[in-house]
């Protein structure tokens, strides 16, 4: 017979062991959750985003860094960083962030057109005029892409990239208003429509400062931002950890936020939604 003293001393034990094997339990499920919630994003950028400008070299040996811009929007995001629009449909995701990316073939961009009429859903960042800070040189296959060069895509739904010829704003900071978002552009683009997209019948709408156009194609659904220099860390990331100095990753975070849950951004008075 056990003493009172070690029965309770016992029973104290197992409870311990109870108390260790529940909370277990409980952070293998809230970690498992966790992950679940994660959304598989694919990226495709002419952009050095993930391992910055270094070579392969750099690379291995752990001296590149990922951009800012990178760290900030896929923290919470498991990212397939992908060459070309074959190895999108290859990853089956659902979510495919372009950011000013290099031209598509032919046929890539008739996969782009079917995967998202299929359901996929896209955020495209195309710019005109890009100016992103870069020691690559002139020439350097690269160096990001200075103009979007995806009219016949663009044209194909109703839209076209344009950039305002405006010599006072053409190298200097723009401070613009969209909804709740203060943002901080530079050259940005606007999109307008094509002869054939001003029907009733064209799949997408510009929000009315053109920044933004959506378009609704098939199962799947395209935003289109008609500027890249924004996501520069330089405009919005500020030397206080956790304060930004201008709304422009907020908007992009939203942008891609609605895209994984099928959100308009674009009502149907060519209105911003994101207020």
């Amino acid at each position: 017979m056990w003493s009172k003293s070690t029965r309770t001393a016992a029973i104290g034990s197992a409870f311990a062991i109870l108390l260790v094997s529940l909370g277990a339990i409980l952070w293998s499920m809230n970690d498992s959750g966790e992950e679940s919630r994660r959304t598989k994003v694919a990226l495709l950028s002419s952009i050095p985003l993930q391992w910055g400008e270094g070579d392969l070299k750099s690379v291995v040996e752990g001296e590149g860094h990922p951009d800012p811009l990178f760290e900030r929007l896929f923290e919470k995001r498991d990212v397939v960083a992908v060459d070309n629009f074959e190895q999108v449909q290859a990853s089956s995701v659902k979510v495919a962030v372009l950011i000013q990316p290099k031209a598509f073939s032919p046929e890539d961009l008739v996969r782009l057109d079917n995967w998202v009429r299929a359901g996929g859903r896209l955020v495209f960042f195309a710019d005109p005029a890009l100016d992103w800070p870069t020691s690559l040189s002139l020439g350097d296959a690269q160096r990001p892409l200075f103009t979007s060069l995806h009219s016949p895509l663009f044209a194909h739904w109703g839209l076209e990239l344009v950039l305002p010829v405006d010599a006072e704003h053409a190298h200097s900071q723009i401070d613009a208003k969209l909804g709740k978002f203060n943002l901080a552009l530079k050259s940005p683009g606007s999109w307008i429509p094509t002869a054939t997209g001003k029907t009733d019948s064209q799949p997408c709408r510009i929000e009315r400062s053109a920044l933004i156009a959506e378009c609704r194609l098939g199962k799947g659904q395209a935003i289109l931002v008609a500027d890249v220099d924004m996501l520069n860390s330089d405009f919005w990331e500020s030397a206080v950890p956790g304060v930004t100095k201008s709304s422009n990753i907020e908007l992009a975070e939203y942008l891609i936020a609605s895209a994984e849950d099928g959100q308009r951004v674009v009502g149907s008075a060519w209105d911003f939604l994101g207020n």
